[in-house]
């Protein structure tokens, strides 16, 4: 004997021996939408997998998200970059030069540094501070580096999945050298 997958009651296959339900219409009829409400999810979700693999804003966030995690692990024990504070507070990827002004420069490690939300969203990222903290970082030469001329970037689908999933190795190694 079987049991039926919406009421658990056993029953006696009548029809096939891949019947899933009871004869009693109800369970029939629920065991019907979920099959129907599985297989939309499953569509769903292949055709958001679609989309998204071919749109750039998602592309952009998503190596975003990457690089991000990487700079604020390589800096977990370091201060914020413009202030030079330890708090309990939350701490953000904070960009010297802003990604509206120099989109080159977007994932660049030297342009990324640990920030405090205060300093990141308050102060505008506290510019004034965050140049003199990044010279005795990174030195003065790759600072002038950042502040010269950029080409603009337009990166390609490809160029961002490139940049995600080489942002999610370099944590992943450095979360690995790190244990």
């Amino acid at each position: 004997m079987a049991k039926c997958a919406i009421c658990k009651k056993p029953f006696e296959k009548k029809f096939t021996t891949f019947q899933k339900t009871c004869s009693a219409p109800t369970c029939i009829l629920e065991f019907s939408r979920q099959k129907k409400a599985k297989e939309y999810k499953a569509t769903t979700r292949k055709m958001k997998a679609e989309f998204n693999a071919n749109d750039r804003a998602y592309n952009t966030r998503k190596a975003k998200e990457a690089c991000h995690a990487y700079i604020r692990f390589r800096d977990r024990q370091q201060p914020c970059i413009s202030c030079q504070r330890h708090h309990e507070g939350q701490y953000h990827a904070g960009h010297y030069l802003s990604v509206g002004s120099c989109t080159s420069l977007r994932f660049n490690e030297y342009n990324i540094h640990k920030q405090c939300a205060p300093c990141n969203n308050h102060l505008s990222g506290n510019q004034v501070h965050y140049r003199v903290n990044l010279i005795d970082k990174i030195g003065l030469d790759h600072v002038e580096w950042l502040e010269g001329k950029q080409e603009v970037q337009n990166w390609s689908i490809e160029d961002l999945q490139e940049i995600r999933s080489y942002y999610k190795e370099k944590l992943a190694e450095l979360k690995r050298a790190t244990e």
